[in-house]
């Protein structure tokens, strides 16, 4: 099955929520439906990003999986940037997000 990433730049919280509210949220995504198959937080260029990666049945359930991702994210916070990628090779490689 393959693997795909949901890279989410994340600016501000919103009130009343925290750090764990975006991981839970992210989490929660993708659990629902697919494997989760790693989560992590950076700092990059001074801001954070939030990867998720998870495996898919094809590109079009991958964006499934991300849409739902940057909603729940979007709860908690301001993402003012994301990138849905197939991971190929060990690399990231940019999908579309159209349909």
């Amino acid at each position: 099955m393959p693997s795909y990433r949901t890279i989410l730049t994340v600016t501000d919280l919103l009130p009343g929520h925290g750090p764990q509210d975006v991981e839970a949220a992210a989490r929660e995504a993708v659990a629902s439906t697919t494997t989760l198959e790693a989560f992590q937080i950076d700092v990059v260029r001074g801001r954070p990003r939030v990867t998720v990666r998870f495996t898919g049945a094809d590109d079009a359930a991958a964006r499934a999986v991300h849409h739902r991702t940057v909603a729940g994210v979007r709860r908690a916070a301001v993402v003012p940037s994301q990138v849905l990628a197939k991971v190929v090779g060990g690399r990231s490689v940019p999908l579309t997000l159209e349909t």
